[in-house]
Order: C-alpha cells, then sequence, then structure tokens
C-alpha cells in the first residue's frame, strides 16, 4: 500500500519548549461533584441542558458511539450489579448548558438502553435478562436503572479557559488522542467554527492541496484560524504557547457578528486566489522544488498569506514578476532559510521571520 504523502512539513524541533513562553498567571479550576439520578440524566438531555453525541451535533469534539451491543449490555448489567460506573466529566459554558467531555459512550449507552434500542446480550451474571430490552424489564429492574445514580463533575464557567482547556486534553483518553483544534470546538462554538469548515471547503484551497477533502482531524481549521489569528491581531500579538494564542482567536470569534465573519471569509477567499496568481498550485505555500511538490510549509503559508491579505488579483498581477525575484532571493538566505525548517513557532523567531521577509519585501506595492 503506497504511503500518504505528508501535508505540512514536519518541525524536528516543535516540540522544544519557547524560552519565551508566556505561562498562564491565573490557574483556577473550579469543578462541582455532584450525583445524578438516571432518569434526571434522561431529562436533562431531552431538554437540551446535557448535550451528548450523537443526539446532539456537539460537543463536535466528541467521538461518534461506537460501543457494540454486548459491551453496552455490560454496562446496563453493572447499573443492576450496583458496580461502581467511573465518573462522567462536563463542560458548563456561559449559557449553563453542559457538554459531556469524558463518559459519552456510557451516558449515550443508558440513553439507547431506556429508549428501547437495543437488547441485552452476552450477560455473564444475569443470564435471564438476555434477549430483553428495557421495556420488556420487571417493574423494578426498570425503576432501579432509573433511580441509579451517577456521578457526574462540572468544569464550571468560572474555570479559566486555557486551564479548561488543558483539563480537556488530560481527559482525552481515546485511542486516537483529539488534537488542539477538535478540542476547539467543545470550547469556542460559534459562528467562527462554523467558517473554518467552510474556509477549508474552498475549492481553490484543496487544488492547493491536491485534495477532494478536508483532513478529517482538522488540522486544515486550524490552519485557516492561524491565518485569521495574524490577520486581525498582527505579528506583534502572536505569544506561545501557541495553542493559547490560537485558544484565544477562537474565543474571540464567539463574539463576531455576521459582517465580520462575511468579512474574514472574503478575506481568505482573496488571499488564496491572489496567492495562486503568484504560485503554481503544485508550489503554493512550499519550498521551491523543482521535481514534484512538496508538503506545505507553515511558516511559508503565513508569510505569503500575510502579504496577500490585502492585494487586489490586479495589483498581484502586476508586481508577480518582482515578488518571484524577491522571494527567491529570499529562500536563498541561509538565515531564512533556518527560520522555516525548525521551532518555527518560537515567540523570536516567528516574528524575526516576519521581519526578514518585510525587509525584502519592503516596496512590493
Amino acid at each position: 500500500m503506497a504511503q500518504k504523502p505528508t501535508l505540512f512539513e514536519v518541525d524536528l524541533e516543535s516540540n522544544l519548549p519557547d524560552p519565551d513562553e508566556i505561562p498562564i498567571r491565573e490557574r483556577r479550576l473550579i469543578t462541582q461533584p455532584y450525583d445524578l439520578v438516571v432518569q434526571s440524566l434522561m431529562d436533562q438531555i431531552d431538554q437540551k441542558i446535557i448535550f451528548l453525541r450523537p443526539i446532539s451535533e456537539r460537543p463536535q469534539f466528541q467521538r461518534r458511539y461506537v460501543w457494540k451491543d454486548d459491551l453496552a449490555s455490560r454496562l446496563i448489567e453493572s447499573i443492576l450489579l450496583n458496580v461502581p460506573i467511573p465518573p462522567c466529566f462536563l463542560s458548563q459554558n456561559e449559557s449553563y448548558e453542559l457538554d459531556v467531555i469524558d463518559g459519552q459512550q456510557r451516558l449515550f449507552t443508558i440513553y439507547r438502553f431506556l429508549e428501547n434500542q437495543f437488547e441485552l446480550t452476552g450477560l455473564t451474571v444475569l443470564l435471564e435478562l438476555n434477549g430483553l430490552r428495557f421495556h420488556q424489564l420487571a417493574e423494578r429492574l426498570q425503576r432501579q436503572i432509573r433511580t441509579h445514580t451517577l456521578r457526574m463533575v462540572t468544569i464550571t464557567n468560572e474555570s479559566h479557559p486555557e486551564i479548561k482547556f488543558e483539563v480537556f486534553e488530560r481527559l482525552n483518553s481515546n485511542t486516537v488522542p483529539l488534537n488542539a483544534q477538535e478540542l476547539r470546538n467543545c470550547v469556542n462554538r460559534g459562528q467562527l467554527n462554523d467558517l473554518l469548515k467552510e474556509c477549508v471547503l474552498y475549492t481553490p484551497w484543496l487544488q492547493i492541496l491536491n485534495k477532494k477533502s478536508p483532513d478529517p482531524r482538522m488540522r486544515e481549521e486550524e490552519l485557516v484560524l492561524r491565518f485569521f489569528a495574524f490577520h486581525i491581531g498582527g505579528i506583534q500579538g502572536y505569544r506561545t504557547p501557541q495553542k493559547h494564542w490560537l485558544n484565544e482567536a477562537a474565543k474571540a470569534g464567539k463574539r463576531y457578528d455576521q459582517n465580520k465573519i462575511n468579512e474574514l471569509g472574503s478575506v481568505w477567499r482573496n488571499s488564496i486566489d491572489v496567492s495562486r496568481l503568484w504560485f503554481d498550485r503544485e508550489q503554493c505555500f512550499r519550498r521551491p522544488n523543482p521535481k514534484k511538490s512538496g508538503p506545505i510549509n507553515k511558516a511559508l503559508f503565513d508569510l505569503v498569506m500575510h502579504e496577500v491579505s490585502g492585494l487586489s488579483a490586479q495589483e498581484a498581477t502586476a508586481v508577480r514578476d518582482d515578488f518571484r525575484k524577491r522571494f527567491s532571493e529570499l529562500m536563498e538566505a541561509e538565515e531564512f532559510q533556518d527560520l522555516i525548517s525548525r521551532a518555527v513557532d518560537h515567540t523570536k523567531r516567528t516574528k524575526r521571520r516576519f521581519e526578514i521577509w518585510d525587509e525584502c519585501m519592503h516596496g512590493l506595492i
């Protein structure tokens, strides 16, 4: 089987700590543990107080339900046997809605069973219940399940958002750990998140990537968010840890009105279109390579998109030859090559990279 081509260049020093990283000053985490009766769980799900996939499309970072009926049946058997079940974790937003961030498979299993969506199978202790659905159980067993208490821990909306994000990462114990952008969908829902998903479907962008659809792990959405963060806050606002800088950009996006969202969408599409005027599809946002199309270099993506974000197609076409000459000179500069090759997200190296770029491109327009 042919190896899937790498989408983005790998930075072998990406995990090295940035000496200029800004620590979180306020690390407040407020949790509220409580016991919730199963019937109350059902009511709060139906009343859209607790949001649980796949009943709801949120939290979007949660995996789809994957438990088979035999595993689901074992959970119901454990409830009937009063076997302790691990606590579930919820996240409370500003509207006092609750998203399930850990325990989704367990809670949806209980919901499914009370909705008579599967019959018990593979039970090893309560063998006489095999083949029965909830409505077929004796009334006392139905009451036992409905009145069973589940331990819940709510991370309240008073918690510091960055610490809340860190908790989400630590609770993420899936076989394939969720990445930062997938988690942001739970913390910062809204029109900006919707725009990111729309942007990565833009045909010229997919053509640059030589793909028919976006990356399922949302790596491209993160790149678009990165572009918007630089576009709105400028290089002077950049800081590390980068994930916290991007979290702030995503959080700010929750307040954007429709006009702002429309403006950002237009800037994205125009910037991609203008970039295509300067580069062939297979060379856009990549190191010059006469033999083949290599992976996207995120540093070059930042810089090129920074340069074109305010240009019209007419302006870009007029200076294309001049730009390509300056770009070629820049790509031969030893310091610049180093800055786009390793530790590319460190604060001083990022700002120095933009400084060299701006000096080289000064007076282009």
